[in-house]
């Protein structure tokens, strides 16, 4: 549990300092985006946290029209799942500019917006 709480904190740490981090095992050297306190490769518990390049490609996305509570105002709001330039993939909130539709292979970086109580929250926006 110990582990997971690391993890975890690690994480939510990095992107209320506008960063995106992943866990890396010392043994195989894998990488995965949310960071996890085991590789999923090899199994081992030896990772390290390590930081992400926050840019990548769109590969899907719906719109969604019924929202938590916390979501209201953005309805409707788009959610994608992003690959990253190391094949990770992050599903998020993608904010485009007005007139610009959403499409496959799209390239979008990380941004960074703060939300309820102070904590920051990922979103993707086009490198346009």
């Amino acid at each position: 549990m110990k582990e997971i709480t690391r993890v975890v904190k690690a994480y939510e740490d990095a992107i209320n300092q506008n960063r995106i981090v992943g866990s890396q095992c010392t043994s195989c050297q894998d990488i995965s985006v949310p960071p996890r306190p085991l590789c999923k490769n090899c199994g081992s518990s030896e990772i390290e946290i390590t930081t992400i390049e926050g840019a990548g490609t769109l590969l899907t996305w719906t719109v969604i029209h019924i929202a938590p509570p916390s979501h209201l105002e953005r309805v409707p709001y788009i959610l994608g799942i992003v690959e990253l330039k190391n094949n990770q993939k992050l599903t998020g909130i993608v904010e485009l500019e007005e007139g610009i539709n959403p499409d496959f292979g799209m390239e979008l970086i990380a941004d960074f917006e703060e939300g309820q109580e102070g904590a920051s929250r990922l979103r993707w926006r086009s490198r346009i």
